[in-house]
């Protein structure tokens, strides 16, 4: 492992016993808002850590908890190589999303306690990790959320009422893993709702906003950030500032 990759590398003692692996990256002022990042279904890969940077020069610091483990620790994949996109819906499919919650739950107290950080602490997450964010604002008292074209969203949306802080979601047109009736269910099921907001991108397949992934696109996901930058510095540097 790179040097590089060894100093931004902290280890979480899970609340079933062990350790787990995260990256961090850190802005230049401190203390500042958090935000963990969720990872797909690819570990936390290269695309993982540099959104991880991108959020530290934004001003947050950035936290990636490696979810899979349990499994297979320390694990990075990538889409475009279909022995390895086969191993990650592997993981996918024996993935244990209560332990995975659980697991997000225990980060978010650490960044939280952690000296740097200002108290404020929001969540963005990709695919499985788009699930788990919204999870996350339903299950913790995380002061933000961003879903990027998260998975099974309608049984989880049913607890919708238990979100009480602001959701953001991106929903992608032609997402191959959300059908047209889910989406129309999500969507009818946020919709004026206090807390969330939903943006639909048309056209768009899963993963339009992972830069090396084989959806990418570029205005899609240039917009869907944008987005997202506003409501972070909206929701968390404003709290923070409360």
């Amino acid at each position: 492992m790179p040097e590089s990759e060894k100093k931004n590398e902290v280890k979480i003692p899970a609340h079933d016993g062990g350790a787990f692996g995260a990256y961090i990256a850190y802005p230049d002022v401190t203390p500042a808002p958090a935000i963990i990042m969720i990872q797909e279904i690819f570990g936390i890969n290269q695309e993982m850590r540099d959104k991880c940077d991108e959020m530290a020069a934004q001003g947050y610091i950035a936290i990636a908890p490696d979810l899979f483990w349990r499994i297979e620790p320390g694990i990075q994949l990538v889409d475009s190589d279909p022995a390895q996109l086969e191993r990650a819906f592997d993981l996918y499919n024996n993935f244990d999303i209560k332990l995975g919650i659980e697991d997000l739950e225990t980060t978010l107290g650490f960044i939280r306690n952690h000296d740097k950080c200002s108290k404020k602490v929001g969540t963005v997450g990709y695919c499985l990790g788009g699930f788990l964010s919204v999870a996350m604002a339903i299950e913790t008292d995380v002061d933000a959320a961003v879903s990027y074209y998260g998975v099974n969203l309608p049984t989880l949306l049913e607890r919708k009422d238990k979100i009480n802080q602001p959701l953001l979601m991106h929903i992608a047109e032609k997402d191959e893993f959300v059908p047209p009736e889910d989406q129309a269910t999500i969507l009818e099921m946020v919709n004026d709702h206090p807390h969330v907001t939903a943006h639909t991108y048309a056209g768009q397949n899963h993963a339009f906003a992972r830069g090396q992934g084989m959806h990418y696109n570029e205005e899609a996901a240039t917009l869907a950030n944008g987005r997202t930058k506003d409501f972070l510095s909206k929701t968390l540097n404003a709290a923070q500032a409360a």
